[in-house]
């Protein structure tokens, strides 16, 4: 059975720590699998695939045998649902991540709060990327309802912590699709996760739920704008006056 490296789990109050792994995160990111929850461990397993010889950081990943993931839920995120993006997103990306986007993606970020943080494999600057309203990503376009990183350049041009961070709501196995009934903390930081099997439709009844936040800041979005348009022929319509 073949291996799978699995990031090890974030350490409450220890942000250096965190912040560190997610840097060595970002290095794997062209090998990220997904995230998926073990029923049989009872915790979330971020899974990167890298090819042999890749250097894997031992500290802050764990090797584990792929067949943990036999009775694993697969986090999903469905299009459409955006809510991680527009509330209290949470968002930030790291240094070495911005060095990679293109030049006017890489100023954009250069002009958000950050914070340099001092971890075990060194000082780290993080910017933050949730500074809209609401705590909305400074990169989710509001009209269409997606990220203008990953339409640039794929998932792989999405910050780490996007990748990792999951709402847990919607997850699939064997090819069926679960929704999230509810959890329970059973100590020592671990949750178990309780799932059903639905149909297409109870699926997206759910994404509409969720999308609701999304579609109600689409349109206030959207009204500013045409306010912003007529006030602005107004103006010119007193000119030619």
């Amino acid at each position: 059975m073949a291996k799978i490296y699995v990031l090890r789990e974030p350490r409450r109050h220890d942000k250096a720590w965190n912040i560190y792994a997610l840097r060595e995160a970002a290095r794997l990111k062209k090998w990220f699998d997904g995230v998926y929850y073990s029923p049989r461990l009872k915790r979330l397993l971020a899974v990167f695939r890298p090819t042999p010889g890749t250097h894997v950081n031992l500290e802050v990943f764990e090797e584990l045998n792929e067949s943990v993931l036999r009775d694993a839920y697969r986090m999903e995120c469905p299009r459409g649902c955006n809510r991680c993006c527009v509330f209290r997103s949470g968002a930030f990306i790291i240094e070495n991540e911005v060095k990679k986007l293109p030049p006017d993606f890489q100023e954009r970020v250069l002009k958000q709060p950050s914070e340099l943080i001092r971890t075990p494999g060194g000082w780290v600057r993080v910017y933050r990327l949730d500074t809209e309203t609401m705590g909305r990503c400074i990169f989710f376009d509001v009209e269409r309802g997606e990220c203008e990183l990953e339409k640039m350049g794929g998932k792989e041009a999405k910050p780490i912590v996007c990748l990792l961070t999951y709402c847990t709501v919607f997850a699939s196995r064997n090819g069926e699709k679960y929704l999230k009934t509810g959890y329970r903390e059973i100590g020592d930081g671990r949750v178990e996760l309780y799932y059903k099997r639905v149909t297409e439709q109870e699926w997206r009844r759910m994404v509409t739920r969720m999308a609701s936040t999304w579609l109600r800041l689409r349109r206030i979005h959207k009204a500013v704008k045409e306010s912003d348009a007529a006030m602005r022929r107004s103006t010119r319509s007193k000119r030619v006056v």
